[in-house]
């Protein structure tokens, strides 16, 4: 009974920690008015106890070690804290944490105590089976101990609901108290762990059946892999490259791929997982991913060279690297083909190894991903002479302190092409406290007036009387605003739709949707909206030029003044 009433402190702890952080936070106490201690101090709370439940009951890991790895991944933890926190150049009461920073910590944080499960402090070096099992065992006492906090939450608040009902409301209004949340929470979380752990043979048996499940759909998934080599040479690249997600699409497929070879290898003991015939096919059938690894690295490369680099590409960049690892290590299984699959094991660990190398990587302050995001992106607009914008949206809210600084720069006129009002726009954006702050209005040249709008049907151009509009001091419509600040512009399509004889002017500021725009003689007005229900697929501008005016579907039906308009069904 040893290890559940450490637990059981442990939950306790960690409980009246969040409660006190949180309780600092809603006073603008201390340690709340330091960012940087009081994410640390988070991070360190959540990550401690895990890095003790996840190492409990380890055959092989000494007890010195244990302690000296909980003590340094509660310094590591509250130094990815307060990194967090110092990229995101928050002050005042603030914690900066960002969801892209916490999901890369949380998975630093599982693979690396699975690399620390798994090896051999004798031997020195990782013994795959034992990773193996204690990686799968912490992912399920995980997700049970999700899911018991949930039911347990359930069941508090369904008791409550039930009191409430007799006008007995204090038991309601004592579980929504942060007081109570915290800590319950903390001691929920334990007992989850700790009954998870007292029943091994139960997380054994979950497991299996898992995994024996998920094994026969390995034959069907390389299957698809397969086709699609087989059929690339007759259909070619460019319908996957005109999806503009295909580096995604192909990533997502590797990496169902891995998980379910992991599936169907578990600790490496079954020699054949299938009929000997296909599990040797579906050994060669991993050179067909090493192709859709190569062709996911082709697409990210293309979208590279047309924008640039961006935090999402920086990280597309990482999983592109591991899916390679993944791809190249398990086709050398074929190689090796007295054992099916001879190659996973290594392979698994070194990519494990590479993943918590490259996440630390990223969240350094030195090297941090937002930090790489931006100088990138401020060279990429650079080499283009002043023929496109930075992203300003994303440097001044979405970069930390490094796009701000960024901004400050370009606000002391450093790195600003000339003849462009950078310089006026960053020092604009920095004045703003909040993003849904009133942005002054852009204004803008003719000619850039007639670049940010591609004009259909061919041969047309924009109406004088649209351009002084646009161009004039009333305020501005945030569909205008939103084309000027986009990198491509929008289209605009021009033509009579109500037959009045005079054009309107049709904005597609956002995909199948957009905004009428109708002249009124010196000047134009918002006349409505548009938008395709039910559309199918990307909108494609080109298509613009076949546009045609028809006839409506169905007719309006006026009753007692009201205009009634059907909405047919797609």
């Amino acid at each position: 009974m040893q290890f559940p009433l450490m637990f059981a402190l442990t939950g306790t702890v960690q409980g009246w920690m969040l409660w006190w952080l949180w309780r600092s936070f809603e006073d603008k106490a201390w340690p709340a008015t330091e960012p940087l201690l009081l994410t640390g101090l988070l991070y360190a709370t959540l990550a401690v106890p895990l890095v003790i439940y996840f190492t409990q009951n380890v055959e092989h890991l000494p007890r010195t070690a244990r302690r000296v790895a909980v003590a340094l991944y509660a310094l590591l933890y509250a130094a990815l804290g307060a990194g967090a926190a110092w990229a995101a150049g928050v002050t005042g009461v603030a914690t900066g944490v960002r969801f892209t920073d916490g999901l890369a910590a949380l998975v630093l944080g599982f693979v690396s105590v699975g690399l620390l499960c798994g090896f051999d402090f004798e031997a020195r070096r990782w013994r795959y089976e034992r990773l193996f099992h204690y990686a799968w065992r912490n992912g399920i006492l995980l997700a049970t101990a999700w899911a018991m906090v949930g039911i347990v939450w359930l069941v508090l608040f369904a008791g409550a609901g039930l009191m409430s009902l007799i006008g007995v409301k204090w038991v309601m209004e004592m579980i929504r108290k942060p007081v109570f949340i915290f800590p319950v929470t903390g001691l929920v979380a334990a007992g989850a762990f700790a009954l998870g752990l007292a029943r091994a043979s139960m997380t054994e048996t979950i497991r299996r059946f898992t995994l024996s499940i998920s094994a026969w759909l390995l034959p069907l998934v390389l299957f698809f892999a397969v086709l699609w080599v087989l059929a690339l040479p007759f259909t070619g690249l460019d319908p996957l490259f005109k999806t503009r997600s295909a580096a995604l699409m192909m990533l997502a497929f590797t990496a169902l791929a891995v998980a379910f070879s992991n599936c169907a290898y578990q600790d490496g003991e079954q020699p054949w997982p299938y009929p000997q015939w296909l599990s040797r096919a579906t050994q060669g059938a991993w050179l067909a991913l090493v192709v859709v690894a190569g062709v996911a690295w082709w697409a990210l490369g293309l979208r590279v060279a047309q924008h640039g680099w961006s935090e999402d590409r920086l990280w597309a960049a990482l999983v592109a690297t591991q899916a390679s690892v993944y791809a190249a290590g398990y086709a050398l299984s074929w190689l090796r083909p007295a054992r099916w699959m001879r190659a996973m094991a290594p392979t698994n660990i070194a990519a494990a190894v590479l993943l918590c190398v490259s996440l630390l990587v990223y969240l350094a302050p030195p090297t941090h991903v937002r930090r790489m995001a931006v100088a990138a992106h401020l060279a990429h607009v650079q080499q283009a002479q002043g023929q496109q914008e930075p992203d300003w949206d994303y440097l001044r809210w979405d970069s930390g302190r490094f796009g701000r600084d960024a901004l400050q720069a370009m606000a002391a006129g450093e790195g600003v092409p000339a003849g462009q009002a950078w310089a006026q726009r960053a020092q604009r954006l920095l004045a703003q406290t909040s993003r849904y702050d009133h942005q002054p209005q852009v204004l803008m040249s003719e000619q850039q007036l007639q670049e940010k709008f591609k004009v259909y049907p061919p041969g047309r151009s924009l109406p004088q009387s649209f351009l002084r509009y646009a161009q004039g001091g009333q305020p501005q419509p945030w569909e205008l605003q939103r084309c000027y600040k986009s990198k491509d512009g929008c289209p605009v399509w021009l033509g009579d739709l109500n037959g009045d004889g005079q054009d309107e002017l049709l904005l597609f500021g956002n995909g199948w949707n957009g905004t009428v725009f109708q002249s009124t003689g010196d000047s134009w007005r918002q006349a409505g909206n548009f938008r395709a229900a039910g559309a199918t697929g990307k909108f494609d501008p080109a298509q613009l030029e076949g546009a045609q005016k028809v006839a409506p579907q169905w007719q309006d039906l006026q009753v007692q003044g009201q205009r009634l308009r059907i909405q047919p069904n797609q």
